[in-house]
């Protein structure tokens, strides 16, 4: 914008100036050259990006995504605790498929397998009913579509829902996607890490009865030509703290999307 304004106002400057000297109009043409080359290079590094346009890029293309009729997503967590004390590496890796239509029947099978220990756990959800083997036992409980739907959204909606509190945006182009990688207030993160650790069976492990105060939150968005979300990455860092321990702590979780033509999912019901 203020190449452009510099240029204006080079222009009303010698408006109705009538003739200039041979090296007055020299100046001015390397001047505009000089703009012009500037402005090509901001347009190149995306410096004249408009951050609310691709707030709503990023927002709108969660939000398709998670209405697609039938999708598949592969979701890797990692949790790493730095401290002397309390310290170790917890992950989680789930395989989830949903179809659900126009919304209105949805079905949802997932396989989540926690480390260490490298125990699985397998959900199914169908007609209403939410099946649940831990391999210890089995659960079913009546549970509405939204309700499973936010269970593979979760990291989605999270993004969603404070996407115009995004900031510090950059975007590249890799063949037809577009990658947006930016930054969130880092409070948003905590309760997404503490359901994380409800997930990884933190009442069994030394994360049982923490807390986690997130100092930074950054995300990486890759939106394919379709508008679809192919891949969302988030990496926080802040501190765990349990009674009168605070321990370093790191979170990465990436999910991988993708759009699927099924119709029907095979479960083990019971």
């Amino acid at each position: 914008m203020k190449i452009w304004l510099l240029s204006l106002l080079c222009l009303s400057l010698c408006f109705g100036c009538g003739q200039k000297e041979d090296k007055d109009q020299e100046a001015l043409k390397a001047q505009t050259k000089k703009a012009e080359e500037e402005t090509e290079n901001d347009t190149e590094s995306g410096a004249d990006t408009d951050p609310h346009t691709d707030n709503e890029i990023i927002a709108e293309a969660m939000e398709t995504t998670a209405k697609l009729a039938s999708f598949k997503t592969d979701t890797e967590g990692r949790l790493r605790l730095g401290g002397k004390t309390i310290n170790g590496e917890f992950g989680m890796e789930s395989q989830i498929q949903v179809v659900q239509g126009d919304g209105q029947d949805l079905q949802m099978t997932m396989e989540t397998r926690i480390s260490p220990g490298n125990a699985v756990t397998r959900a199914y959800y169908k007609d209403g009913w939410y099946y649940l083997n831990d391999g210890k036992k089995k659960d079913k409980q009546e549970k509405a579509p939204k309700e499973v739907l936010g269970i593979v959204t979760d990291i989605t909606d999270m993004v969603i829902e404070a996407s115009d509190q995004i900031a510090n945006i950059s975007v590249k182009e890799e063949g037809a996607d577009r990658i947006y990688s930016y930054e969130l207030p880092s409070y948003i993160a905590e309760d997404y890490i503490d359901r994380l650790m409800t997930e990884l069976g933190a009442e069994d492990t030394v994360l049982d009865h923490a807390s986690t105060e997130v100092e930074s939150l950054s995300l990486v968005s890759t939106v394919n030509e379709d508008g679809i979300l192919s891949r969302q990455e988030i990496f926080a860092a802040g501190k765990l703290k349990k009674a009168i321990v605070s321990v370093p702590v790191e979170a990465q979780i990436a999910a991988d999307f993708k759009e699927t033509d099924e119709k029907e999912l095979e479960m083990e019901l019971w």
